[in-house]
């Protein structure tokens, strides 16, 4: 199933638990990156990897309560929550975490 919002498109898995957020705008390098919460100590210097908005998205997606996993690449972030998280509590950060990337991004470009 999709679901449009401002810039992002929404894609439930047939897992309940996994969700993509598809973006028109590049927000990592070409590659792929996996972090868990908690942060490891190799978070860091992970983070660099993928660029200052992709690290930025990451980095704030993590820290919401009930994410376990977000996976990047260039134009999708895959986010697995825990068994526990609510969608209805999670997902309205999770955007507003990627529209703040964008801004970012948008604030570089000019």
């Amino acid at each position: 199933m999709f679901e449009k919002q401002a810039g992002i498109t929404v894609y439930c898995h047939p897992n309940p638990e996994i969700r993509s957020y598809l973006t028109w705008v590049e927000i990592s390098p070409y590659r792929v990156e996996r972090f868990t919460a908690p942060p490891g100590e190799d978070f860091e210097s992970r983070l660099q990897t993928i660029g200052t908005i992709g690290g930025y998205a990451v980095q704030e997606i993590l820290a919401i309560s009930g994410v376990r996993e977000v996976e990047i690449k260039p134009r999708e972030l895959r986010v697995k929550k825990k068994v526990s998280g609510s969608w209805d509590l999670i997902e309205p950060k999770i955007l507003h975490a990627l529209n703040a990337a964008f801004r970012r991004k948008a604030m570089r470009l000019v």
